[in-house]
């Protein structure tokens, strides 16, 4: 390993100072200016190096370049415009003004090339003239000086804060009372109650609950055709708008032919109103069959009078309707 080192550094090729100096070159012109007449601390600038010379010949920035105690922010740039047997090239170098409070652009030893052979050409040192804000503290007039940060300024400012946490209390109460007073209005307010039941629905519910009670299995025959004769009269005194249940046989059927109601065989309701009434004065005892079709014949006459009478009712409401 120690040998395989030592070959190494031998094969070095020797430092650049040890190199021979090159020939100073002789351009027709050589400038070297900042953009900017004052900088300060971190604030980009650049500059710019021009150099007139022959067409034949060429400048180029050495390797590496030296700009401390400057600080290059970017590559460099190369422009070359040729003008007959004039030339110039112009080296542009973006710098920024980070360590230092004095600074400058070292000189620079641009390499030259052409007919005579490889040359340098020195470029002197360029003074950067820096603005000092630290300095500038001390400086003989206002207008000059630098004061620093300003202390804080207390700042009025207008906060319509309150405003909001009032509206906000003003929208929960009015909430809170718009829903006590619903509350009370729909306790206030009546209950819907549903419309009563006709006259013929209400007959078949009273006669359907009957048949399926069947109190005649107990022995109650009497009583359930005393209910019977009870459902069909209130049913036919509220069809017709007369108290039929205190009337007797014979006063009822009076009453049905003045009336008149559509549908009601007044022959076969006066046999079954005879049947009831030997039922309920004669005591006798119907059987199971006897007042199940009795039931049944009540339904049949409640059914077919309900049929009859809303018939002309309904032609009625059509035609006003058209």
């Amino acid at each position: 390993m120690i040998a395989l080192l030592l070959a190494a550094a031998a094969a070095v090729e020797p430092p650049l100072a040890d190199a021979p100096p090159r020939p100073a070159a002789h351009p027709f012109a050589l400038s070297a200016r900042p953009d900017r007449e004052v900088v300060t601390l971190g604030e980009p600038f650049s500059v710019t190096i021009r150099v007139e010379h022959p067409a034949l010949d060429t400048y180029a920035l050495p390797e590496p370049l030296r700009v401390e105690p400057l600080t290059l922010r970017a590559p460099p740039t190369v422009a070359r415009t040729t003008n007959g047997d004039r030339a110039e090239t112009t080296f542009t170098l973006p710098l920024v003004v980070l360590r230092s409070l004095e600074p400058r652009l070292p000189a620079i030893a641009l390499l030259a090339d052409g007919p005579e052979g490889p040359r340098q050409l020195a470029v002197p040192e360029t003074p950067i003239r820096l603005r000092s804000l630290v300095a500038e503290e001390r400086a003989p007039n206002q207008e000059q000086a630098h004061h620093g940060p300003k202390p804080p300024v207390p700042v009025t400012v207008r906060s319509f804060l309150w405003a909001g946490v009032l509206a906000a209390l003003l929208l929960f109460f009015g909430g809170l009372y718009a829903a006590r007073e619903l509350r009370r209005r729909r306790a206030l307010r009546p209950a819907p109650q549903a419309p009563p039941p006709s006259p013929e629905d209400e007959a078949m519910a009273r006669l359907l609950a009957l048949k399926q009670r069947r109190p005649w299995d107990r022995g109650q025959g009497r009583m359930a055709v005393f209910e019977l004769s009870e459902i069909v009269r209130a049913y036919l005194g509220c069809r017709l708008r007369f108290d039929a249940l205190d009337l007797t046989s014979e006063e009822l059927l009076a009453e049905l032919r003045a009336r008149r109601l559509l549908g009601l065989d007044l022959l076969e309701l006066s046999d079954e109103l005879s049947w009831q009434d030997l039922v309920k004065f004669a005591r006798a005892e119907p059987s199971a069959d006897d007042c199940e079709r009795a039931i049944d014949r009540a339904a049949s006459l409640v059914d077919r009078t309900r049929a009859l009478v809303q018939m002309p009712v309904r032609r009625a409401l059509a035609g006003g309707a058209q």
